[in-house]
């Protein structure tokens, strides 16, 4: 991964990571950002999207026929944790002390997608926010990880991970005077997310503008739906509970796990194996891998502009993004263009 470093025109500097190559950081200190794990407990009301409660992956596209039918209108009711990993940066920069990044993953991912164990700090977001003064919070959206997994067809959807954010967000804000399990209050926030993450980042904007004061969207575009059924077959999203039955066991059809390794290269990474990337990397990333609910895919498809907004807004998308810009997903159906036409971000 390459890392950016972008001063914008705002009050605030933004950290930015792309996907297209990768250079080593080197380390300012020895010392690391110094980091623990935070329960955040929430509780959300929102309008998710209406689907049928038997729907599974074999009829993706009747899914997202139905929900754009019916839209939103089925309301969501409950009470979540959300876990994550709280950083202290390793060097003290006043201006950026009380600005927080709050990190929201992709699809298939957890919170350790900003901070791999793999090579030390190459591929990591938070070392490089540590080194530039920022406090991060990379916690896994709800239905991933170690949070609450409740249902994955009517409930994790995208506005109940903005209704989650939302709740977080209040929380930061206010620090422990407020009941909060944050360290301290923080007056500034920036929410990164990446692909699904970044999604997830825009439906906050949308139904609560006022919420943070820059957003930053990694592998994004406004144009994706035309690749969920070639996504869905080249990775091989089936039912977790079908594959990991010992992991997933528990958990509703609607949360699925990719099956082949192959296909994830293809639609994830970039470039021949060797050059562009690490393929034991690869292979560790894959063998890591998390799910996807059926409800976050199908609810994606309708969220509108984020009109608004008045924050800061970084995008950074690779320029032949498999997944968010035109391609239709299957492997040999061509690379994606995010630079010109319907899909230029």
């Amino acid at each position: 991964m390459k890392l950016y470093l972008i001063n914008l025109v705002q009050p605030l500097t933004l950290i930015l990571i792309g996907t297209v190559s990768r250079t080593k950081s080197s380390p300012l200190t020895k010392r690391g950002p110094v980091c623990r794990e935070i329960v955040v407990p929430v509780t959300i009301t929102c309008d998710n999207a209406i689907v049928h409660p038997s729907i599974d992956v074999s009829s993706l596209m009747g899914l997202l026929s139905s929900v754009i039918g019916l839209g939103f209108g089925l309301t969501i009711q409950g009470t979540y944790q959300i876990r994550g990993t709280y950083c202290e940066p390793e060097v003290i920069v006043p201006s950026r002390s009380n600005t927080l990044q709050l990190l929201a993953h992709p699809a298939t991912y957890d919170r350790n997608y900003w901070s791999p164990s793999y090579d030390g700090d190459r591929y990591s977001w938070v070392a490089v926010a540590s080194k530039q003064g920022y406090p991060t919070f990379a916690y896994d959206r709800l239905g991933n990880g170690n949070s609450s997994r409740p249902d994955g067809v009517a409930v994790v959807q995208m506005p109940a991970q903005a209704a989650t954010a939302h709740e977080m967000i209040k929380l930061a804000r206010a620090g422990p005077a407020g009941g909060s399990p944050f360290p301290r209050a923080f007056n500034n926030i920036i929410h990164v997310g990446c692909s699904m993450g970044s999604l997830a980042a825009n439906v906050l904007n949308v139904q609560y503008p006022d919420d943070v004061n820059a957003t930053i969207l990694t592998g994004f575009s406004k144009t994706w739906v035309n690749v969920i059924p070639g996504f869905t077959l080249t990775a091989g999203l089936i039912p977790a509970q079908l594959v990991q039955a010992n992991k997933y066991g528990p958990l509703t059809q609607g949360y699925l796990l990719a099956t082949s390794e192959a296909g994830v290269e293809y639609l994830l990474f970039y470039g021949p194996p060797g050059i562009n990337y690490d393929p034991v990397f690869i292979h560790q990333d894959y063998l890591n891998r998390g799910t996807l609910t059926l409800g976050e895919a199908a609810s994606a498809a309708l969220i509108p502009t984020a009109s608004r907004y008045k924050g800061s807004v970084f995008v950074i998308t690779g320029q032949e993004d498999a997944v968010f810009c035109g391609s239709l997903g299957f492997i040999g159906s061509g690379p994606g263009n995010c630079g010109n036409g319907a899909w230029n971000v």
